[in-house]
């Protein structure tokens, strides 16, 4: 009987211990579990509030400032003129730097044809 005391008193501080452990494991884990109960309101909360901004600007049908529909017309006709126009200068562009290199290859190629024809002519001097 005095044997078994003493190992249970003994091993009273390791018993004491892991029930301390598992009320610290207890404790982090409703504190993890209170944050994220937390931090899954604050989602549906910007879930809901995202869904309000959704259904104002759905329901909202007129532009922030009024523009009478033969203005707006007028608009949409110059932009869609302007992307042509832009749609035009992109191709010119292209089409001109594209000669642009042509040409400064075939002045490349002459002064290397003369280039070598002189070099002939020398070999054939010094020959």
């Amino acid at each position: 009987m005095v044997d078994i005391w003493v190992n249970l008193s003994n091993s009273l501080p390791i018993i004491f211990l892991l029930i301390g452990l598992i009320v610290v494991y207890f404790i982090i884990r409703e504190i993890r579990l209170t944050y994220t109960k937390t931090r899954m309101a604050q989602l549906d909360l910007e879930k809901e509030k995202l869904q309000v901004i959704k259904a104002d600007f759905e329901r909202k049908e007129n532009p922030f400032f009024r523009i009478s529909p033969g203005k707006m017309e007028e608009l949409k006709s110059l932009d869609d003129e302007n992307s042509l126009l832009e749609t035009d200068i992109y191709a010119q562009q292209n089409a001109v730097e594209k000669r642009i290199q042509r040409l400064e290859s075939k002045v490349r190629l002459n002064k290397l044809d003369h280039m070598i024809e002189k070099i002939k002519k020398e070999e054939d001097r010094l020959k």
